[in-house]
């Protein structure tokens, strides 16, 4: 008797679990979306291929997004939407989005010999450009085939430089430059001394750190050189920091340009960074972990305890910050008060306490000239551009997109922190004059990626991540790892248990609607204007097998595309198209 009543309920559990996962694609099935191929063209050619390139098998999640233009996931959640569309907006935001005003960048090569004067060149070109440039310029001989080519106009006949001087500025993209015009006259002025390429983009997509900076550095895709972005899917499955959180370079697959020339001199070249978190550390490659490498100059900024550190086991600190003048960076904090125009105890508002806050400080003039200092320092102490071989120095300012994060681009701490990071890259041309000498070296202004203005002020919309998170799992079941603001990473094994492909949820995303984003019961949600609550929240959901299955011909037949963003590159005449 006890048997049957045991087999009975087990098999009233199978059929219960049976139901629960035909509710679930039941429910999904409603809400079925284009297809992956029709998503494809509308998110159009040059978004598919930023895509592409971007998507490293086994790495990347296993499902891309692809929200519209101006929407954009916010990491956790946002379930009160009472502050929509009033004086004070939520200021948090993300940029891993692949339309134009992300992925659109200055590079600027300025240095005679090189470059010629006052050019605007409106060449397709990107980043990977920038590397392929000076390995021509040097005759580098390179492992890996480059993706990018020698910059058109640029003069790769020309002598060797003392030094090849790169900054990227994180978050530094044209949106960003042409919403603060009066912020930048130094830029402005390497422009009109050298070449500025307007049509340059980041060439892959996401728009993100990790991914980007080792583009600048090897002259490959992410697609080849193995860093999808900041976090990634490691060798044992589990998700993880691209650079372990230890500014550790054994995931990046293929060596920087600098540490091949580096190890081609016999280690004779200074190589070196100065920049912010281990996903930067692709300008100058692996250090010592690579035969062949020595342990290059690298400082990065560690929040807690305030202090430069670096992995000593690869790299080597400069030794004129081997201890961090802490002192110095809180002076300069004491005297941000009157930088707005007012002596009221606060910048733009802001307590001195409330800017000393560690995950705060990265974001204010203060440590931009702080960082400014590092940069001076090193290239005093370190003897770049006093011998007959080139030094590769590759800077990275990390402010204008932490102030980005912070406040937003377009408010005045933007563009604050952007004049004072105009005035630092004016003081290192001063002192590459004066130690290396006028004309004998080239100076390279680009960056990483542009940033997210307020969606409230463009018809966009916060994606509210917990809640998309919640209706996957109603539809589909337990099937997520974990979901960034740029992909998914899903439980194999749970998705065959569930009877669920990849397909189905790109699907399902393709459906997904501002209304169904919003959780139940949410504070505000009577301010969502009706007509936007069928409004489609993304352009496309991309899995990994069919991004895989993509080639040149595939891509360039999905045309323009739905959205004016999604043609990332301008007309020779300077307007859209």
């Amino acid at each position: 008797m006890a048997k049957r009543v045991l087999a009975i309920l087990v098999a009233a559990a199978v059929v219960a679990a049976a139901g629960a996962v035909a509710l679930r694609l039941r429910r999904a099935a409603e809400l079925d979306g284009p297809s992956q191929a029709i998503m494809a063209k509308q998110a159009g050619s040059d978004v598919m291929e930023h895509v592409y390139r971007g998507h490293v098998e086994g790495r990347s999640g296993e499902i891309y997004l692809v929200p519209r233009p101006h929407f954009y996931i916010v990491p956790g959640t946002l379930a009160d939407l009472r502050k929509l569309w009033t004086d004070e907006p939520v200021l948090i935001n993300s940029h891993p989005n692949p339309w134009d005003y992300l992925t659109r960048v200055p590079i600027i090569m300025n240095g005679e010999r090189w470059a010629e004067p006052g050019v605007t060149n409106y060449d397709v070109v990107d980043i990977a450009d920038v590397p392929a440039t000076y390995a021509e310029l040097l005759d580098i001989e390179t492992e890996q085939q480059l993706d990018g080519e020698p910059l058109p106009g640029f003069d790769t006949s020309g002598p060797d430089p003392k030094v090849v001087f790169t900054v990227v500025i994180d978050g530094g993209g044209w949106n960003v430059l042409q919403q603060h015009v009066s912020a930048h006259p130094f830029i402005d002025s390497l422009r009109a001394g050298g070449t500025t390429y307007m049509n340059a983009t980041i060439a892959s997509a996401p728009s993100i750190t990790g991914a980007l900076h080792a583009t600048f550095g090897t002259g490959v895709y992410p697609n080849k050189h193995g860093l999808p972005g900041n976090q990634m899917r490691g060798p044992d499955g589990e998700n993880t920091d691209a650079w372990r959180d230890a500014a550790d370079p054994r995931y990046m697959e293929v060596p920087a340009v600098a540490e091949l020339w580096d190890e081609q001199q016999e280690n004779r070249p200074v190589v070196a960074t100065i920049s912010y978190e281990g996903w930067h550390l692709g300008m100058i490659g692996h250090g010592a972990q690579r035969d062949g490498g020595d342990e290059d100059i690298a400082a990065l900024w560690e929040q807690e305890p305030g202090e430069w550190w670096i992995n000593e086991n690869y790299y080597r600190l400069p030794r004129a910050i081997e201890e961090t003048d802490l002192e110095r960076l809180e002076s300069y904090e004491e005297e941000l008060d009157p930088r707005d125009g007012l002596a009221d105890g606060s910048w733009f508002g802001h307590e001195l306490e409330y800017l000393q806050e560690p995950i705060v400080r990265p974001g204010t003039p203060a440590f931009v000239r702080f960082t400014g200092d590092a940069v001076v320092d090193m290239l005093r102490d370190e003897g770049i551009g006093t011998d007959d071989v080139t030094d590769f120095v590759w800077i990275e300012m990390k402010m204008p997109d932490y102030a980005g994060h912070a406040w937003n681009m377009i408010n005045p701490e933007q563009g604050d922190v952007l004049r004072e990071t105009d005035r630092q890259l004016a003081r290192f041309k001063d002192e590459l004059d004066r130690l290396v000498g006028a004309g004998d070296y080239l100076y390279a202004v680009s960056a990483d990626h542009g940033q997210q203005p307020l969606p409230d002020l463009l018809g966009g919309w916060r994606i509210n991540q917990k809640e998309m998170e919640d209706d996957i799992a109603d539809a589909f079941g337990d099937v997520l790892e974990k979901s960034t603001p740029v992909d998914l990473y899903v439980d194999r094994d749970a998705m065959e248990t569930e009877g669920v492909g990849l397909d189905d949820i790109a699907r399902f995303l393709g459906a997904y609607t501002i209304g169904d984003n919003i959780p139940d019961d949410a504070p505000g949600a009577d301010r969502v204007p009706e007509e936007w609550l069928d409004e489609r929240i993304f352009v496309g959901a991309f899995s990994t097998d069919y991004l895989l299955g993509l080639d040149p011909d595939a891509i360039e037949a999905f045309g323009d595309g739905d959205h004016p963003e999604g043609r990332l590159t301008i007309g020779s005449d300077g307007g859209g198209g």
